[in-house]
């Protein structure tokens, strides 16, 4: 499962691990690690982390003293997303963490849940880390929105198509998506499933 990692992001990706729980912080790994542990084939060349709100700063904190700060945490928007937001380098590897996350595209805009998102991802062990893994379906919804994700949404698409679609999930994630993202959606699971 996470043989898609390459070596370095992985060694990263434990050291991160250990330390959100060393602090007892819950966290979601998003983005193309997530899409990488769900067998999407995409090559992951940064960590995105989905946090929970109240702890970011005390996290970027801890951040600070371990890994190079590429960007403090503070809340900032650029157009498509808005989120408390932080950037680090940890040896070469850009580590991103981000709490009340927001997304806006072409379909609308889609406030990121944190409590529905991790009671959706998927929990597994890896290298004596825990890991929590967004789900596809979740993946699917967000990169719609996000410009220049077309062929993410294809792949992700794919593994739906093979592994089935939680529609529990899809349901939850969709709740919270505008009218537009919703049809858009439904088209895509109609063409392509």
């Amino acid at each position: 499962m996470v043989q898609c990692l390459p070596p370095g992001l992985a060694a990263v990706l434990g050291e991160v691990s250990r330390v959100l729980s060393g602090m007892g912080v819950r966290w979601v790994l998003v983005g193309s690690v997530a899409s990488c542990l769900n067998e999407v084939g995409v090559e992951p060349r940064d960590i995105d982390i989905i946090v929970e709100a109240g702890k970011i700063y005390e996290i970027g904190s801890v951040f600070a003293s371990r890994f190079q700060v590429l960007r403090s945490v503070e809340y900032g928007s650029s157009g498509v997303f808005s989120s408390h937001y932080g950037v680090f380098d940890a040896g070469g590897i850009r580590v991103e963490l981000m709490a009340d996350l927001k997304i806006c595209g072409e379909h609308g805009c889609l406030e990121v849940g944190f409590e529905e998102l991790y009671r959706y991802s998927r929990s597994f062990r890896w290298g004596g880390v825990s890991l929590r893994v967004a789900p596809l379906e979740w993946q699917l919804v967000a990169s719609l929105l996000i410009p220049g994700k077309e062929e993410r949404v294809g792949k992700i698409l794919e593994v739906l198509r093979a592994r089935g679609v939680d529609t529990e999930v899809l349901d939850s994630v969709l709740s919270r998506a505008p009218p537009s993202l919703r049809r858009r959606v439904s088209e895509l699971l109609d063409t392509h499933l």
